[in-house]
């Protein structure tokens, strides 16, 4: 029997002594143990071409290229994503996927190992939450159809994190960066067979910077993040085939964050300014996980994988809210020449009075999030007369929570420091929510010649509770959703592949919703795949009708509660994506590869209306949706050269709306068009080391990426890195 450690293929995905993609190369492997171990959602670059939807695979190899610390950076790389930047850093992503609200990454499903990693993806989906990106081995973004199988939001498609694998053998490494704006990455990762049954690593990891941004008075604006991770793998030698893998992983932060920009004359005058009023802002959290994985064939047809997941998430955000009293921040910064006393507060040039709209409220969001569930998968081979199947059935049972506890205090402006009023305020916010879930799904993909059509189906049935303390208010809630789905793929020759699909996606509502539906949508798609070894072409479109749209408050919206949820009415989404890579050969010594990833994208709201949820407000009939650029596009070159290995890649999006509207996007409130270029050098010496410099924004490109919450924000200046790797 062949022993097999941190297989990366699906059950399903791959027949035995398929081709596996190993970095650049491409090899044969037996697929035993690699079908039991289910920690990814579409398997490698050639097993996206056979999904019956869209599916993008950016593998280790394309990771390691840049060695990016932004998820924002590495998502470019794939068509029909979207992201609004924050931070400069990646650390509060926005992501979202065919026009699915990027707000947070709420709207799409978030997987580590095959596994839900968000803080509570049912009960505050709105926690924006990613693993650290230099920790990640693949990333898998599933689109279409196929996406029905990864719940709970399907509206726009799911994104799996693939963490490394446990070594077959020896793996000991040390990756070390250091950059301007005082960035510094330690990295480490060390593992070892420890019998011919058993295999472990353990991983650590340590990155941050001392900030881009400029505090006003001076300052701390950096942050710095920590995480440990260690697996271990056990593979049966008995007559079945057998593996079980244990996964504990371990982060923190801590940063001096916020959500408080400019207005945008002082943008113009200094993009990476900081006001005074933003000195006390500071982001703390800790993350734990346990995960266990188990998969056994129990004969060459049928094969079963069991799961079970354990996340715990701490943070506290104290930052900046407003005034207790008077206009909003949002107010100040966008028309401060109404408001120049606030404005003069807020930029520490005024002291403060003892009224209640000269008060700057700082608030410590403090939350805690709990997630645990159990899922089953089994997956079947079967055939009926000149019909293949593949059956994958799954279910899954779910519990998440959050207790919130906002607590307020007043603070004065006094020379350019902010000074407590002494006054106790106690919390605007203390609640409580959680939710169960029970899903089942099941896929049918079916085979006969040249044509695979791909039929499922997933149920979840939701009940929630949302406890209120301060004002005694006590929901509950249950909904039923259903999100049926059909993929089809043709391939009249080798390489190329027509596709088509259509499914009935769901976004739910979060626990003791009243009165709001859940978002739904039918999403529709149709394009064509052709690929051979050197040469890989995209084009896809995609078309989402929106019965209702689902908006959620956020603590920063003005004129809601921190969760309140709103209908919006019926959207249509349409789009294209475009993707295509080329290698050519010179010689036996140097290779060119070229790549692209586009996407256009167009929107509008079908009814019209007036919400009290800030983002939208007045809506009319063929506005379009705010934060959803029209084009996003990506374009990279690489040139290997012996041991050297140098990159140059442009991307950038045209400008967004920050509110709905039809007009010429100048005249209301959007974000700033940009396009940034990243260059990137190589070279290995005597095999185990390597050695980088990375310039990221080479020209220096300064773009407001962002007006919500408050005021202006910039994208991440020049950097330049510096990096030696040595594995031994």
């Amino acid at each position: 029997m062949t022993k097999r450690y941190g297989g990366l293929v699906p059950a399903c995905t791959l027949a035995a002594g398929a081709a596996v993609s190993n970095g650049s190369e491409t090899q044969v492997e037996p697929a035993a143990f690699d079908q039991l171990v289910e920690i990814v959602v579409i398997g490698t670059r050639q097993d996206a071409d056979a999904v019956p939807g869209s599916g993008t695979v950016v593998d280790a190899n394309d990771l390691e290229v840049f060695d990016y610390v932004d998820l924002n950076q590495v998502l470019a790389q794939v068509p029909g994503v979207y992201v609004r930047e924050e931070d400069g850093y990646g650390l509060r992503p926005n992501i979202g996927i065919r026009g699915a609200s990027a707000e947070r990454s709420q709207k799409i499903t978030i997987m580590e190992d095959g596994v839900l990693i968000t803080p509570a993806p049912y009960s505050a989906p709105a926690a924006y939450y990613v693993p650290n990106v230099s920790r990640i081995h693949a990333l898998e973004v599933l689109k279409g159809p196929s996406a029905i199988r990864h719940g709970p939001h399907t509206v726009g498609g799911a994104m799996n994190f693939v963490t490394r694998p446990v070594p077959e053998a020896s793996l000991a490494e040390v990756d070390l960066s250091l950059g301007n704006h005082g960035f510094h990455k330690v990295q480490g990762a060390f593992g070892r067979r420890a019998s011919e049954t058993t295999a472990w690593y353990v991983e650590g990891l340590r990155y941050g910077s001392s900030g881009f941004k400029a505090l006003d008075g001076g300052g701390d604006t950096g942050f710095v993040r920590n995480a440990a991770d260690a697996k271990l793998s056990w593979v049966s030698d008995g007559a079945l085939d057998q593996q079980l893998t244990i996964k504990f992983g371990f982060a923190d932060e801590d940063a001096d964050e916020t959500y408080l920009g400019l207005t945008d004359r002082d943008f113009d005058d200094d993009p990476v300014r900081r006001y005074r009023a933003s000195q006390l802002a500071n982001f703390t959290s800790t993350h734990t996980l346990l995960h266990l994985n188990y998969g056994i064939a129990v004969n060459d047809r049928l094969r079963l994988n069991a799961k079970a997941y354990w996340n715990r998430f701490d943070r506290e955000w104290n930052k900046v809210d407003g005034f207790l009293s008077g206009t909003s921040i949002q107010a100040v910064l966008e028309r401060p020449g109404s408001h120049p006393r606030q404005l003069a507060l807020l930029r520490g040039e005024s002291d403060s009075t003892g009224i209640g709209s000269d008060i700057i409220d700082i608030t410590n969001n403090d939350r805690a999030f709990d997630v645990q569930g159990v899922q089953i998968n089994a997956s079947l081979d079967a055939t009926t007369g000149v019909f293949d199947h593949a059956i994958v059935a799954g279910v899954r049972a779910h519990q998440d929570e959050v207790d919130r506890d906002h607590r307020q205090r007043g603070y004065l402006m006094a020379g350019g420091d902010l000074v407590w009023d002494g006054v106790a305020r106690g919390s605007k916010t203390i609640n409580h929510a959680d939710s169960q879930a029970v899903s089942v799904f099941v896929t049918d993909e079916i085979t006969t010649g040249n044509w695979t059509a791909t039929v499922g189906v997933r149920f979840e049935e939701i009940s929630g509770t949302f406890n209120d303390y301060l004002y005694g208010a006590n929901r509950t809630s249950s909904q039923s959703v259903t999100s049926p789905g059909l993929g089809i793929r043709w391939q009249p020759i080798e390489g190329l592949n027509l596709l088509a699909g259509v499914y009935h996606a769901n976004s739910p509502a979060g626990p003791g919703s009243q009165d709001v539906d859940p978002e739904q949508s039918v999403n529709l798609e149709y394009g064509a795949r052709y690929s051979t070894s050197s040469l890989r072409l995209e084009a896809v479109g995609f078309f989402s009708d929106y019965d209702n749209l689902l908006g959620r408050c956020r603590v920063s919206d003005s004129g809601c509660e921190a969760g309140d949820e709103f209908n919006g009415g019926r959207v249509e989404i349409a789009g294209v994506e475009l993707g295509g890579a080329v290698q050519f050969a010179f010689g036996d010594a140097a290779q060119l590869e070229l790549d692209l990833a586009y996407t256009y994208t167009e929107s509008s709201f079908q009814t019209g209306f007036l919400s009290q949820f800030s983002q939208w407000g007045l809506v009319r009939v063929g506005d379009e949706l705010p934060y959803l650029p029209a084009h996003v596009g990506r374009a990279g070159l690489r040139l290997l050269h012996g041991r050297w290995d140098a990159s140059a890649v442009v991307r950038g999006q045209t400008q967004m709306r920050e509110r709905p509207g039809s007009e010429a996007i100048e005249d209301d409130l959007h974000t700033d068009g940009f396009l940034v270029l990243d260059l990137s050098l190589r070279r290995t010496f005597l095999d185990a080391w390597l050695a980088q410099l990375t310039l990221s924004n080479a020209t220096d490109e300064a773009a407001i990426v962002s007006h919500r919450p408050f005021g202006a924000r910039p994208n991440r200046p020049r950097s330049i890195v510096a990096r030696v790797k040595y594995s031994f």
